[in-house]
């Protein structure tokens, strides 16, 4: 009676196991859902981004635009103001950089940025959530996922325990065989979605360490 009382428990505890083992899955693939209809959710929005330029941390240039989406969830701009700072920059070794390799250098940070926002695109941010492992953290919850996009690359996003949304992320993978990152910070649209409130881009370019700080404001639903 005892070994048949201990085989029932063995048996209880594998099953209890195995259903907590389906339970994480059931909660990871809700959670990628939900992290694909936020981002989708978006799409119904137009706002105001103010995207700056920094060089070794200096800052060059500042461009203001309004942002939409169109068909194809394609990202339609259009440019309210520009402010470009004078002088020139040095690099460690003191040579200056001439004002075509400064919009080079632009140019390819913001290629860069363009990179990693595929990440937030819906399809690729359900897959970093869906193929992720899950850590606590005071109560939220930290996804960390790797090959999300390319090989070698990973993701780390933070999301509420209690409603799944989106509170932080930060990406890292490589760009013409040099290391680049995002880290984004999540703010909330009333009655509405998460949106990347503010990020921040960083590569490096011939040496000169370059970033992009992006700061998103003013979310209105988009005309139809």
């Amino acid at each position: 009676m005892n070994r048949l009382k201990c085989m029932v428990a063995i048996a209880s505890m594998t099953v209890g196991v195995a259903a907590a083992g389906h339970s994480q899955e059931l909660d990871l693939s809700a959670m990628a859902k939900k992290m694909r209809q936020n981002q989708e959710n978006l799409q119904q929005y137009s706002w105001e981004t103010k995207m700056t330029f920094l060089v070794n941390g200096e800052l060059r240039r500042s461009d203001t635009y309004t942002v939409r989406y169109v068909m194809g969830g394609m990202v339609e701009k259009m440019q309210i103001s520009s402010k470009v700072a004078e002088g020139k920059v040095c690099g460690p070794d003191g040579k200056k950089l001439s004002k075509k390799e400064l919009e080079a250098a632009r140019e390819f940070v913001l290629g860069v940025k363009d990179q990693l926002d595929g990440y937030l695109n819906p399809l690729f941010a359900e897959r970093a959530v869906a193929t992720s492992k899950i850590q606590e953290s005071g109560g939220d919850l930290l996804l960390l996922s790797r090959d999300v996009m390319t090989t070698g690359d990973s993701v780390e996003i933070t999301l509420s325990g209690s409603t799944y949304k989106p509170i932080s992320a930060t990406i890292k993978t490589s760009a013409k065989g040099l290391p680049v990152a995002l880290d984004v910070t999540f703010g909330s649209i009333e009655y509405g979605p998460n949106h990347p409130k503010r990020s921040i881009t960083t590569s490096e370019w011939q040496g000169f360490k370059l970033s992009i700080i992006t700061e998103n404001s003013n979310y209105k639903p988009s005309p139809i």
